[in-house]
């Protein structure tokens, strides 16, 4: 675990939940915290580039990571309303995280899970949280994307299996998949700012899916960062001179100097 996380940030090991830790700027310049949501499968070491890249900015961040097994009493994953789903379980994980971070924070998610961090912003009311950038997600089709999942990321050759495990996956995502995404952004402030970065090579979860979860709520002001070469999640890595200064000039305009 130490060498996951080495890197020039100063790293604070203080008490938060599920891992959760802080790697502060070597001169913060902003107020909000920026909170780093892992894709589905990743850890807070996957998202090193960012934090480098949002440290350098001047911003102290928190990364964490999502886990799968917290339920209670069987093989599924409740809430701890008792719903089902892992945009909910996931969503209670944020909120805690959220809650354990004091003053204004930014929330940074990629793929599927950016879904469970707009439903703890709308738990809140987007109280504390000022803003949100999404990197290659949600889909607004979320079957589509566990379809193409087992396509490219864990192939499963057998179509009927693959289909099978795409419908499963759906339904422990969250049962009210196509309802849920709506309720939570309608419960968004207007003009809550949001960046929205999509590669137009991604396989897994393509621009018009993304599109699909926020062109209805004409109350955001939400934005896009188009990468015509990227694919999922590899926007930073490999795009970096398309990637970040888009990411600086949107930070810039929501954050409050400290």
């Amino acid at each position: 675990m130490a060498n996951e996380d080495s890197g020039t940030a100063l790293v604070n090991f203080e008490a938060l939940s599920y891992e959760g830790v802080f790697f502060r700027a070597g001169k913060r310049l902003f107020e909000e915290t920026i909170v780093l949501v892992p894709f589905f499968g990743g850890k807070r070491f996957n998202l090193k580039k960012h934090w480098e890249f949002l440290n350098d900015l001047g911003f102290d961040c928190v990364v964490f990571n999502l886990f799968d097994a917290l339920w209670k009493g069987g093989p599924f994953p409740l809430a701890a309303d008792g719903r089902l789903g892992f945009k909910h379980l996931w969503a209670d994980q944020i909120e805690q995280i959220l809650n354990e971070i004091q003053g204004p924070k930014i929330i940074f998610s990629f793929s599927n899970p950016s879904a469970s961090a707009m439903e703890a912003i709308a738990r809140r009311r987007a109280n504390d949280v000022r803003a949100l950038i999404c990197d290659s997600g949600p889909s607004g089709k979320f079957w589509h994307s566990m379809d193409s999942y087992f396509k490219h990321e864990e192939p499963i050759s057998f179509l009927p299996l693959r289909w099978t495990a795409a419908a499963v996956s759906t339904i422990f995502w969250n049962p009210k998949v196509d309802q849920s995404i709506p309720q939570d952004l309608k419960k968004f402030p207007d003009k809550f700012p949001i960046l929205s970065i999509r590669g137009w090579k991604d396989p897994l979860i393509p621009p018009e899916h993304i599109d699909q979860v926020f062109e209805p709520h004409l109350q955001l002001d939400w934005r896009k960062l188009s990468l015509p070469e990227a694919a999922h999640l590899n926007g930073l890595r490999d795009f970096p001179d398309d990637y970040k200064k888009p990411v600086e000039n949107f930070l810039k305009s929501v954050a409050s100097k400290s």
